[in-house]
């Protein structure tokens, strides 16, 4: 076969090979794409950052050899569960242990995945929305932790915890404005229903003395004493302490 036919055979292999190439990694971003839409259709979540810049493999909390291998036995044993489970109920549940559990392990795709699966099947469970922002604040997905986080305030915007989750963000974040807002919102907001703000006032208490805003700290140790009457005395000695700052 002349030198030509060979070189022009040959081009043709690998124009064939790039082409291919390329089709078969659109294809695969166009699923992806299409898989995203679906998920975000599904759970009302949408990842706001960029998933290349997150920091899935941080090192993860220490453990004894011990408990790490209880850990991966429960991770093991609810996998187990779910290659069996079939009502929605128990697979709800299977998801939601697997991606503390995994959490826990430091495994933050593996949570992450978990959480998605969990919100495929219920959207509405405002703990499961609140775990799941901690999970992305970890990998530092700090936007669609954001909106986690107030997810979880929407939809019961009665529970103290949820502000307080939300406030301790801003405070990684630094942003000591939103901080402030988000505890001034949820005292507001608590007082209007029949739950007790105490937790709140607990946190907003705690980080204004971390700002050295003593007399304001001291403020809101007042109003902390008159939602928990039990704890007077040990809240009077933490004031004592500040008047002597």
């Amino acid at each position: 076969m002349p030198k030509k036919f060979k070189i022009i055979i040959i081009t043709i292999i690998i124009l064939s090979f790039v082409v291919g190439g390329i089709w078969y990694w659109n294809k695969n971003i166009n699923q992806a794409k299409k898989e995203k839409e679906k998920t975000a259709f599904i759970t009302g979540f949408t990842l706001l950052d960029d998933e290349k810049n997150l920091d899935w493999d941080r090192t993860s909390a220490k453990f004894s050899q011990e408990a790490r291998a209880q850990f991966e036995k429960k991770v093991s044993d609810i996998k187990n569960n779910l290659a069996k489970a079939e009502d929605k109920g128990t697979r709800l549940a299977n998801y939601n242990d697997l991606a503390i559990y995994q959490h826990y392990l430091g495994n933050y795709k593996e949570s992450y995945d978990a959480y998605i699966e969990s919100l495929k099947l219920e959207d509405r469970n405002r703990v499961t929305w609140q775990n799941f922002a901690d999970v992305l604040l970890a990998v530092k997905a700090y936007k669609s932790a954001e909106a986690a986080y107030k997810k979880a305030v929407d939809l019961n915007k009665y529970i103290p915890e949820s502000y307080v989750k939300l406030a301790n963000y801003y405070q990684v974040l630094g942003d000591d404005i939103k901080v402030e807002q988000t505890y001034q919102s949820a005292i507001e907001t608590i007082r209007q229903s029949l739950e007790n703000d105490a937790l709140v006032l607990d946190s907003y208490a705690d980080w204004l003395v971390s700002k050295q805003r003593h007399d304001e700290a001291i403020k809101i140790l007042r109003e902390l004493q008159a939602e928990q009457p039990d704890n007077k005395e040990a809240i009077e000695r933490e004031i004592e302490k500040l008047n002597k700052l």
